[in-house]
């Protein structure tokens, strides 16, 4: 990729994109994304990043805007990269990070995994799903903090499958299932497991990746009870499926919820408790919360 487009981005933007992915998909090649903080000390102003094979025009610009409907106006900056520059420019700010037991890297540090974490390799040009954003981050640490192994898993909103395969790896008797709205990111999903060395398929420590619209596909229906579900989406879907996913966890079974920011955290947990469930815990987790929901009953994670 030998152009690069940036534009100021607010945090919600930013977390919300990934759910449009669909619009640019439709673009050959699709482009790369990446989000950055520039100032710590703001951590609502972020920029985006978007990297591309040809230089965008107006058309692609005014949709990029419309996508960032809370964002400031800006002139867009473009810029043409030396083509040789793009593997190291997608692996800038993105080194290895620790969640709990996992070790999160790119292709660029496989070597580097210590003997004690669980290597999750997630390539830099996925801009969302590698580890780096605080939601998935705070997931794998919830993860690691399961008080038992599950045994059958929903991963709803898969994205790269980072958390799927952090499961498998870290639980290999337990049977996943990882569903997205966007068959662009099944596509992705298939090429991290295949990077990780982990099966697609439905025996224990493999894989059922699966494009699916919430719980419409009746292969989530065929599964239930998951003891241990995790949907790292958004706080308007989550409060929509909570009924659905409510229904869907096994009693004893753990919900682990991501993807809103901290003022939408009130109106997503009354959504889960209004559906029947209990609360566990609330990780602040650096403005986009961590909630933590079982069902009462016996059994499960």
């Amino acid at each position: 990729m030998t152009w690069k487009l940036t534009l100021p981005c607010s945090k919600a933007d930013a977390e919300a994109l990934a759910e449009d992915i669909p619009a640019l998909a439709e673009l050959d090649p699709p482009p790369a994304l990446m989000t950055s903080e520039p100032d710590p000390s703001r951590p609502e102003e972020m920029e985006l990043a978007v990297y591309l094979e040809d230089r965008p025009d107006e058309d692609f610009i005014t949709l990029l805007k419309t996508l960032l409907p809370n964002s400031p106006s800006a002139e867009a900056v473009v810029e043409e990269l030396p083509e040789e520059d793009w593997v190291t420019l997608s692996q800038q700010g993105l080194d290895p990070i620790e969640a709990g037991r996992f070790y999160v890297h790119t292709a660029r540090d496989a070597g580097t995994v210590p003997s004690q974490l669980v290597g999750i390799q997630v390539e830099a040009s996925r801009a969302f799903g590698t580890g780096h954003h605080p939601t998935t981050a705070g997931c794998l640490r919830a993860i690691d903090q399961l008080p038992a192994a599950p045994e059958n898993v929903l991963d709803l909103g898969t994205g790269t499958a980072l958390l799927a395969i952090g499961i498998a790896k870290a639980f290999p008797s337990a049977q996943i299932l990882a569903s997205d709205i966007d068959a662009p990111s099944i596509h992705v999903a298939r090429e991290t497991l295949e990077a990780n060395g982990v099966t697609e398929g439905d025996a224990p420590g493999e894989i059922r990746l699966l494009v699916a619209d919430g719980f419409e596909a009746p292969e989530l229906a065929l599964r239930m009870p998951y003891d241990l579900i995790v949907a790292n989406i958004l706080a308007q879907p989550l409060i929509e499926l909570s009924s659905d996913i409510a229904e869907a966890l096994a009693p004893g079974g753990t919900l682990i919820l991501a993807g809103l920011l901290t003022d939408q955290a009130d109106a997503v947990a009354g959504a889960f408790r209004g559906a029947g469930l209990d609360p566990v815990a609330a990780d602040p987790n650096e403005g986009w919360p961590i909630l933590i929901f079982t069902r009462a009953g016996l059994g499960g994670a």
